[in-house]
């Protein structure tokens, strides 16, 4: 199952704060189609898992992952890099895991 890191738990608590998103909201990864037909995946706010989807929850955040991308994201970590000024949301192997205490995957 798709896991998420400490500070990826922090910075969408953030952003979700800032976005006056209710708190019980949750986080929902999801497969889309780009205009050239390619698939691509989305994240999004959201305040109830659609039927089907996996649920994990780490620090708080609730994390929903649609059936779609569940397979192909079992073995992954959602995770951040950059910094305050430019973070941004990646997904990584769980094989790469040479994390600091800081970007542990929780449960």
């Amino acid at each position: 199952m798709l896991e998420m890191t400490n500070r990826a738990a922090t910075l969408l608590t953030e952003l979700r704060r800032n976005s006056d998103i209710p708190d019980h909201a949750g986080v929902r990864v999801y497969g889309e189609s780009t205009p050239d037909g390619k698939a691509s995946l989305a994240i999004g706010f959201t305040e109830e898992p659609v039927p089907g989807d996996q649920v994990t929850e780490t620090n708080g955040v609730k994390l929903f992952v649609a059936p779609e991308v569940a397979a192909p994201l079992q073995d992954a970590v959602m995770d951040v890099t950059g910094d305050n000024g430019g973070s941004q949301l990646i997904f990584r192997s769980r094989a790469d895991d040479t994390l600091d205490e800081g970007s542990e995957a929780g449960s």
